[in-house]
């Protein structure tokens, strides 16, 4: 039944579209989600951005570690629609242009959601596959089906949010694809690990962040830290898995990371060694499988580009392994949610936290 209600609550996070800018309605899911925990000495909230911000008070009130995960994914935006009908769109976030051609679109307009398509030249006709390829989103055709401009301009509008058609599905075992894992997988672990703190009082004060706009680059995680002074962050996100593919190229430029393995401990450039100490400490006593990726700075990741803000904070990375990342098909382990989520929950109840961090 616990893995049933997993799935569940993974299906909502994938199939909530929330695109850089536009998390309300994630927001709002994942916030009362977590009032419906009732976890004690708690508060839920969010913020102008659209964060949302969850609090648990802790032993030690005078050390506090935020933990983060991004809500949004990245999208679309609808940047023109043309005398002929033709709509245009950019990236919101980043991604490949060339797998736009012949994809199931979704844009979220004021009054509600229309699905369009990107239009590919009929097969038949095509006589060099290369000339298919989209290499700028602007270049994409999409199509709601009518191409009267007029009408078109009566169903979307300039700066209406696109998303890919949200899709979640079972592969076989434990494997499930989807559009969004980047970082929906993360907020499902920092949920997960929410729960735990029904019965138990971490060792310090935490603060579990659902942030937006993490793939515009202008991660709205500043103002919280800003607010509320964090002496560590942990991040939640998605690495590179490269059991699949070019399996040594991959890796010598990514790292080994395999799924169905556990999360990935970033080690390296401003990372905070004792506490990726504490947790290989943690990984042996409860046996919960890890595994090990460097970082050699500058590597994207929303907790190492705090470090110099307040005072100093120190940073950590929880990499959730994730093939075919930033494309409608993003496949993750479900086993690796939960094993990361056991060892993130380990961490924050340790006895020793609270002394690394002085």
């Amino acid at each position: 039944m616990t893995k049933q209600k997993d799935i569940h609550i993974l299906n909502d996070l994938i199939t909530i579209p929330s695109p850089s800018g536009f998390e309300d309605e994630i927001a709002q899911y994942i916030k009362n989600y977590v009032e419906n925990l009732n976890v004690p000495n708690s508060t839920v909230l969010i913020d102008k951005h659209k964060s949302v911000i969850v609090t648990v008070e802790g032993k030690n009130k005078d050390k506090t570690v935020m933990i983060d995960a991004h809500s949004d994914t990245i999208g679309f935006i609808i940047s023109n629609i043309g005398r002929y009908g033709n709509i245009s769109m950019n990236y919101i976030g980043g991604g490949c242009s060339t797998i736009l051609s012949a994809r199931s679109l979704r844009i979220l307009t004021d009054k509600g959601p229309v699905n369009a398509i990107v239009d590919r030249q009929h097969s038949h006709l095509i006589g060099d596959e290369d000339d298919e390829n989209i290499y700028i989103p602007f270049m994409a055709e999409v199509d709601l089906g009518v191409k009267d401009t007029e009408k078109i301009k009566k169903i979307v509008d300039i700066g209406d949010p696109v998303v890919f058609e949200p899709s979640f599905r079972h592969l076989t075992g434990d494997y499930y694809s989807g559009y969004g894992f980047d970082d929906k997988a993360g907020c499902f672990m920092l949920m997960k690990c929410l729960e735990k703190f029904k019965t138990v009082k971490p060792e310090c004060n935490l603060v579990f962040l659902f942030s937006a706009q993490e793939e515009t680059g202008t991660s709205k995680i500043f103002p919280v830290v800003k607010k509320h002074k964090p002496d560590l962050v942990i991040e939640l996100d998605v690495t590179f898995a490269t059991d699949y593919g070019d399996f040594d190229s991959t890796s010598a430029q990514a790292g080994k990371c395999d799924l169905e393995k556990g999360i990935s401990l970033y080690r390296g450039v401003d990372i905070f060694e004792k506490g990726v100490k504490l947790c290989k400490e943690i990984a042996k006593t409860k046996k919960i499988p890890y595994q090990k990726q460097a970082g050699e700075g500058n590597i994207g990741y929303t907790s190492l580009t705090v470090t110099d803000q307040e005072y100093g904070i120190y940073a950590m990375v929880f990499g959730i392994p994730v093939r075919n990342m930033h494309a409608p098909v993003e496949v993750i382990n479900y086993k690796d949610l939960i094993s990361g989520t056991k060892l993130l929950y380990e961490f924050l109840t340790h006895k020793k936290l609270t002394t690394i961090l002085e």
